[in-house]
């Protein structure tokens, strides 16, 4: 059983982690840091709640330790927690900056600890199943992905990811993602080229953002609108054998913020509607059609692989060090928003 302390209770934490330690066998959650014990007492009535995450380390002897706080807190608190011998999990973006995610890496293998940050998307079933169209060549060579995250958010709301401050805003939200999915596809970019923008009346934070990843025989278009309100597109594919188009999100968010149990039978499966298109030439020049099933989604295999990770150091669903990249993404595609130019990535 691995003795889990998370931090923060909020909706990060109820929606994205808690359902899953809940339901898989390897995790009991046994600390809880929240500024609202009585919140945490009616769902975890066996956990013991602190406010401070140093205070409970001093205490407790705990396995891992999950950081779901505020993206500013990440680093300090990834920190404190390998300090203690204690393996982690940290939410997206995992750092606000690549030293400092550089350093924690370097800090988690001196203590032969696990370090993986919540890229739960590489499990998404639209993600899973681009993944094997490419792996599967039914496009050829890949030339071009656009890929998106768009919402209809028009009007901000009064909390930290929209209001001013380190790490917060969309880009620091959705980027990590979209930049995640790109580089497990294809590795690092040649340049980053950007366009972070606060488009809301009244905004505090970037809500729209425009990057561009370049490489050398392909380009990556990642993006995410406040004011989409319809159903956005997810992938645009392309390669020299055809094409292929999806639209909608992957359905595990929502399924979660409903409380679908992981049992039900339709629990990460897509809806027909919601099934990508693919059209391919075939030899002879004849365009081909066809709806491609969206594989099913693996959220719960996520938090398998981390058992099995600190369990016997192999399978990390995200280790850190391929996380480090991403930050680095981040940080060039912010100072070429703000320069207006295409920079180089080294």
């Amino acid at each position: 059983m691995i003795s889990t302390l998370l931090v923060g209770f909020g909706f990060s934490a109820t929606t994205f982690h808690l359902p899953f330690l809940n339901y898989l066998p390897q995790f009991s959650i046994d600390v809880v840091i929240s500024s609202k014990p009585d919140a945490v007492k009616a769902v975890l009535p066996h956990a013991e709640v602190y406010s401070s995450l140093e205070e409970a380390l001093k205490i407790h002897d705990v396995d891992l330790v999950i950081i779901t706080t505020p993206n500013h807190l990440h680093g300090q608190q990834a920190r404190m927690a390998l300090e203690h011998s204690c393996h982690v999990l940290v939410e997206k973006p995992f750092t606000l900056n690549s030293e400092e995610a550089e350093a924690l890496v370097d800090l988690a293998n001196a203590q032969n600890k696990q370090l993986c940050v919540y890229h739960n998307r590489r499990f998404d079933g639209d993600f899973l199943t681009i993944k094997k169209l490419i792996d599967d060549g039914r496009l050829g060579e890949i030339k071009r992905l656009e890929s998106r995250f768009d919402r209809f958010r028009p009007i901000p709301r009064n909390r930290w990811r929209e209001n001013a401050g380190p790490g917060s805003g969309i880009f620091w939200d959705l980027g990590p993602h979209l930049i995640d999915q790109a580089l497990q596809l294809f590795g690092e970019p040649k340049e980053v080229s950007a366009s972070i923008q606060t488009l809301r009346e009244n905004g505090q934070s970037d809500d729209t953002f425009d990057l561009t990843l370049h490489y050398s025989d392909k380009v990556v278009k990642l993006g995410s609108s406040a004011f989409q309100a319809g159903a956005t597109l997810r992938y645009d594919l392309q390669g020299t054998k055809g094409s292929f188009r999806k639209f909608y999100l992957d359905p595990q968010e929502d399924q979660l913020r409903a409380g679908l149990s992981f049992d039900d039978e339709n629990w990460a499966l897509t809806n027909d509607r919601e099934h990508g298109e693919l059209a391919v030439v075939n030899e002879s020049g004849k365009l081909i059609e066809e709806t491609v099933t969206t594989l099913k989604g693996e959220y719960l295999t996520f938090f398998n692989r981390l058992a099995h990770a600190i369990e016997d150091g192999k399978f990390s669903p995200a280790d850190a060090s391929t996380v480090v990249p991403v930050i680095k993404v981040i940080e060039l595609a912010i100072k070429a928003s703000a320069q207006k130019a295409s920079l180089t990535f080294n």
